[in-house]
């Protein structure tokens, strides 16, 4: 069985274990609705129109965040390869981005930016991201073949040089992978912001804060789903990316899979 036929089987016995709990399990209190019940949301006109309006903002606030964070996140990577010193504050930096709980951030951050401003959004997709980002580029500059790095340098190349040459090239598989997983990441950063007040009124944090308080259990679940795929279709966009960016690494992937 390949793959996609896995993810397939995958995706059937988790809707047929969806329909047995919201049936057998939970069919007085209505708290898991029906598959039918969901998708049937997908049918209205007006509601998709709502969504992807409100879509677009967290995407956007989402998108900002995830940029800013992933840039930062690599100066300081490249700062501390050329400049050691550095890396033992960069460690404590990266760390303290990591440890600190997002939703005890998030009020403060949200005052400080304005409830009618996307800031708060933006930083906390920016934080969720900043970690991933930098463990994977550091690994990734690290990783470059000390025989390469050697002849640069007896060439004559400096530091700078042998960055540019070497390092980078070696680290884009790590650094497109860590990528990668940090596209999920800010984009629940910034839906978590979103529900603890940034971005305004059309965002998909306040959709959920709307169905919630309506007791929508329908909605509720129509919202997580269209959350998760445009989480699924990021990570994926970022994958098809990192393919086109670094074929070597996906054809040794793909030998080491078939050995």
């Amino acid at each position: 069985m390949n793959s996609r036929a896995g993810g397939l089987v995958g995706v059937a016995v988790l809707l047929a274990l969806w329909w047995l709990a919201s049936v057998l399990l939970f069919r007085s209190s209505g708290v898991i609705p029906t598959p039918p019940a969901v998708f049937a949301k997908l049918l209205d006109g007006q509601l998709w129109a709502s969504t992807l309006r409100n879509t677009v903002a967290t995407v956007t606030s989402a998108a900002q965040g995830y940029l800013w964070g992933n840039l930062a996140a690599i100066a300081l990577s490249v700062a501390v390869l050329l400049l050691p010193r550095l890396e033992a504050l960069a460690n404590q930096i990266a760390i303290v981005t990591y440890c600190i709980p997002l939703v005890a951030i998030g009020p403060v951050l949200v005052i400080v930016a304005g409830r009618g401003s996307s800031g708060a959004s933006v930083a906390l997709a920016a934080m969720s991201c900043f970690f991933t980002t930098v463990v994977g580029c550091l690994v990734g500059l690290r990783a470059a073949p000390r025989a390469s790095v050697d002849l640069v340098r007896a060439y004559g190349g400096t530091g700078w040089t042998v960055l540019r040459k070497v390092r980078v090239v070696a680290a884009l598989p790590s650094l497109l992978a860590a990528l990668r997983i940090a596209a999920p990441a800010a984009f629940l950063g910034a839906i978590l912001a979103e529900y603890l007040g940034s971005g305004g009124g059309s965002t998909l944090g306040k959709a959920l804060i709307a169905a919630q308080a309506q007791a929508d259990a329908p909605l509720l679940w129509y919202l997580a789903l269209v959350s998760a795929l445009v989480s699924g279709l990021w990570y994926l966009l970022v994958g098809l990316i990192a393919r086109a960016v670094t074929p070597w690494a996906a054809g040794s992937t793909a030998t080491v899979g078939a050995a």
